[in-house]
Formats: structure tokens, sequence, C-alpha cells
């Protein structure tokens, strides 16, 4: 057998029921405390502001005009940073096997980077001049350095050896 859905009844015009005590004074403590908290949170907002202005009134201007020793501070930054831009792994590893290429004929004495320039100028001491020249040559070919010239050359006569001093000038490339 078959059960039929049971009746819904529908009282459109039920009576209204009053609130009751509980409930208004449960709606009166709710506006009450939400008068409360936006009085409160006015307040907040004016000594903030009050705040803001206080403190926009004794910090100095971030950016003004540049100072000796922001300049002198400025110029000293960009120097290191040129000096930390020399491809030194590169250069120095270049000269070392050019040296070494050299059978030891060749000894380095001073090497000084010009990084404005992007130059490098070398000092070594060789026994001969044709060691000089093959030296030179060596470094002519290196993938690290662009147009090596034979600056200066002087026989030691002061050393027992009489070596030669040479001065070779090159540009590096990055």
């Amino acid at each position: 057998m078959r059960k039929l859905p049971r009746a819904v009844r529908l009282d459109l015009v039920a009576p209204v029921h009053r609130a009751p005590v509980a409930g208004a004074t449960l709606l009166a403590a709710g506006i009450a405390a939400a008068l409360a908290l936006g009085l409160a949170f006015e307040q907040k907002v004016e000594e903030r502001g009050r705040l803001d202005a206080e403190l926009g009134a004794r910090v100095a201007p971030r950016h003004g005009p540049p100072t000796p020793e922001s300049l002198a501070l400025s110029a000293e930054s960009a120097a290191i940073e040129r000096q930390l831009a020399v491809p030194w792994t590169r250069l120095l590893a270049e000269l070392e096997s050019a040296s070494h290429d050299s059978g030891g004929r060749v000894s380095l004495l001073q090497i000084e980077p010009d990084p404005a320039k992007r130059q490098v100028r070398i000092t070594a001491e060789v026994r001969a001049m044709n060691d000089a020249l093959v030296y030179l040559r060596r470094l002519q070919r290196s993938p690290v350095l662009r147009h090596p010239m034979l600056e200066s050359h002087e026989r030691r006569k002061d050393d027992p050896d009489h070596p030669v001093r040479v001065r070779v000038s090159a540009e590096w490339r990055t």
C-alpha cells in the first residue's frame, strides 16, 4: 500500500507576537555597545591624526639638498663599485697563465688596474728583451686583454744579472 503525502497547512494570517522584554533589553544593550565602540574608534582616529601631525613636524625632510659629506660618500661608493667590477679572477688567472707559458722567464712585479679607463698596467722583469716580446705576443692572444702594448723597457744596471724591466698596458674585456 502506498502512503499519501501529508497535507501541509498554511496559516497566512497568524497573530503577531509581541517582542518579549528580554529581546528589547538585548537590543538596547547592543545599540549602547555599538555607540560606545563608535565613540572609542573616533577618539583613536583623532589621537592618531594628532600623533601623525606631531611626527611630521619633528622629522626632517628625507631628500634635502646633497651635503658635502653625502657627495664624498657617493664618490667613494662609486670608486668601490668600479673596483669590484674589475674581472679580477679572470685577469689574474690569465696573467698567471701567460707567465707560466713563458717557462718562468717572466717575473711579474706589479699589476695596476685603472677601473675608470678599464686598463691594466703590468710591470715585469725578464732576462732578455726577446723574452719580453714572447710574453707580449702571448698576452696579445689573451681572450681577457685587448691591445696589449709595450710601454717602456729598461735594463737594470744596479742588478748584477742586468734584467730588463718592462711595462705593458692593456684594456680588459668583460
